[in-house]
């Protein structure tokens, strides 16, 4: 089928090239691929059927469907899910041979009223408030303890991991390094009291990056895979994803001639105007009205006007430019991070906004 209005290139080269220097990082260590929300709008299934073929052992989702549709395409290894899988769907975690997270004693036992052997990992809080076991503070962990103990004792729940979550690993080293020793501190607890948690995985993509001490089995990487490490380095890490989009309508416009919703654009002189078939129903946000530009042959044509839903307009005076030709929205010309910047937000949104049906994928490989 012809691309109609935009198309996401994914690069698998790039994404294997990612995962490699991750490993490397990692110091060959194992690496959870992290494919949640469609693999950050690159597609989970494409994505994880070709880093399972490069030798990726384990992967991470949020949600219960999530894990059922790769396990539906033929992914074999390991996948966790990180939410919380309602007990009365038990049944697919077992079948389906799921790792499912566990945050609490009184969860890992409604679960285990199942009757059958459920895998699990269990999420410890360092620090983020929002899931796991509360461990902030060394004088919680003989509690936290205590708790671990109790799930380890129930007859159909199987400990095979345990992790917790960096809250700002870019941003607050002291933090992180609090964190960091609350969770040995709490396996040390574990290991004198001979209760076998299996798996250990702390580090995300800015821990990876930014810590290099205190190994563990595992590391999680998400957005750092997909070519944006959050923290400042001098390992190459290559962009997965480029987002084009055709020019569908050009026109003449005169001075003092408005354009688009709430005339928040007015010319002031005449001007060649595109329009552009992507708005915010395709991810392309509306903050970036009047504040962002696409790329095309060199040149950095401006958006004008407000975005609309499924339109935006970009000033394109003086240049070459045709009805079915296709403007950069970003990728290898236009980088995500300074157009994260000017929508007040993360490259993390701007790429999962990418995981719309409305956007055509098309893969490239060697």
């Amino acid at each position: 089928m012809v691309v109609d209005r935009l198309r996401a290139v994914i690069n698998l080269d790039n994404l294997i090239h990612n995962y490699k220097l991750l490993k490397k990082l990692n110091h060959d260590k194992e690496i959870f691929a992290v494919v949640k929300a469609d693999a950050y709008g690159h597609g989970s299934v494409e994505c994880s059927l070709h880093l399972e073929k490069h030798g990726c052992k384990y992967f991470a989702v949020t949600v219960l469907k999530e894990a059922i549709e790769l396990r539906s395409v033929g992914i074999k290894s390991e996948i966790l899910i990180f939410g919380k899988t309602d007990p009365l769907n038990a049944s697919y975690l077992s079948d389906y041979n799921l790792v499912q997270t566990v945050d609490s004693y009184e969860y890992a036992f409604k679960l285990s009223q199942y009757g059958k052997k459920i895998r699990v990992h269990l999420n410890i809080d360092t620090g983020m408030t929002r899931l796991g076991i509360f461990a902030q503070r060394i004088e919680e962990l003989e509690k936290a303890v205590s708790e671990i103990k109790k799930i380890s004792e129930l007859e159909y729940i199987e400990i095979a991991g345990i992790y917790s979550h960096f809250t700002s690993a870019e941003s607050d080293k002291e933090f992180t390094l609090k964190q960091q020793k609350l969770f040995d501190e709490l396996l040390k607890r574990l290991k004198a009291e001979k209760i076998n948690y299996g798996l250990v995985h702390l580090k995300n993509s800015s821990g990876l990056v930014t810590l290099d001490k205190n190994l563990y089995d595992l590391a999680r990487c998400g957005i750092a895979m997909y070519g944006y490490p959050p923290v400042k380095t001098d390992d190459e890490f290559l962009p997965v994803m480029s987002v084009y989009a055709k020019v569908i309508a050009i026109k003449e416009i005169n001075k003092g001639e408005s354009v688009s919703y709430g005339r928040t654009f007015i010319a002031d002189k005449e001007m060649t105007i595109a329009t552009i078939a992507i708005g915010y129903a395709d991810g392309y946000m509306r903050i970036l009205s009047n504040n962002d530009f696409f790329y095309f042959k060199g040149y950095k044509l401006p958006v004008i006007g407000r975005v609309c839903m499924g339109l935006t307009m970009i000033n394109v005076s003086g240049v070459d430019i045709q009805e079915g030709d296709e403007v950069e929205v970003f990728g290898k010309n236009k980088l995500l991070e300074p157009m994260a910047k000017r929508a007040l937000t993360i490259t993390y949104e701007l790429l999962t906004n990418m995981a719309k049906p409305r956007i055509d994928r098309e893969y490239i490989k060697k």
